[in-house]
């Protein structure tokens, strides 16, 4: 009798523990094979730079580019107005906004995380940072771009 009860006990440990992965996996955010998460963001008090840490996973089975659209890459204040990056990077490639480059190339690999950076200087105090929003090309179709809204306050 003791044989079934630990049985039915595994069992009943197995379907919770499914039923628990697969609500983790409905929360995260995948869009186009690519896994995105927000790490952390702060202020900089000292240079008033607001600090955007994110990084991004890819699913795909072969290496595959990565085009950002930098300039429709923004983030959204709580007022809902836009701000666009002083700087950001993704690995070891680094985008200013003063260099005047449309989009950032990068290539993924399977299941290697890749920690991408957004700054935004001169950051007001009175600026409450609601979402980011990442805009990158389809996988499937050239020229189409997706948007993808991280919110900053999970």
């Amino acid at each position: 009798m003791s044989n079934f009860f630990r049985c039915a006990a595994l069992l009943f440990l197995c379907l919770v523990g499914g039923a628990i992965r697969a609500q983790s996996a409905d929360s995260l955010l995948v869009v186009d094979d690519i896994q995105f998460d927000l790490k952390e963001f702060h202020v900089d008090k000292a240079t008033n730079e607001l600090v955007i840490n994110l990084f991004a996973i890819s699913y795909s089975k072969d290496p595959r580019e990565f085009k950002m659209n930098t300039f429709s890459t923004q983030i959204v204040d709580q007022k809902k107005q836009p701000h666009f990056f002083s700087s950001i990077q993704m690995g070891n490639v680094q985008i200013k906004f003063e260099d005047k480059q449309n989009y950032l190339h990068y290539l993924l690999e399977e299941d290697k995380p890749v920690d991408i950076q957004v700054i935004v200087k001169d950051w007001k105090k009175t600026y409450t940072p609601v979402s980011i929003k990442l805009v990158f090309e389809s996988s499937e179709e050239e020229g189409k771009f997706l948007d993808v809204p991280i919110l900053l306050n999970k």
